[in-house]
């Protein structure tokens, strides 16, 4: 089974500002190039089956339904949630943020 993948307008907005502070802040093109291949990666995993990514460690987020996905080699994890035959990615976070207590709750 084939899922449709719905990246939501807020998990743009932060691999907008992801790719900008990597770009501009820390000048490191390679490291841009790097996340989105390990991004694009991951979301062709989701399409083939998202329920390879564990439910979120987090007990309010595994509550509602959300899985996390690390990007390979990289400290970034996608939040999503999965709707019938539809990925929709909520979030997409440096390991290192709270993100837990951020918009997703």
């Amino acid at each position: 089974m084939t899922y449709k993948l719905v990246i939501t307008e807020y998990a743009d907005e932060l691999l907008d500002h992801i790719l900008y502070y990597i770009f501009f802040q820390l000048k490191n093109e390679l490291a841009v190039k790097h996340l989105l291949n390990g991004i694009e990666n991951v979301y062709s995993r989701l399409e083939e089956n998202p329920l390879q990514f564990p439910i979120s460690k987090d007990t309010l987020l595994a509550q509602k339904g959300y899985h996390e996905a690390v990007v390979p080699h990289m400290n970034y994890i996608i939040i999503y949630d999965i709707q019938g035959n539809t990925v929709n990615v909520v979030g997409i976070f440096h390991q290192s943020e709270n993100y837990q207590n951020n918009y997703l709750k």
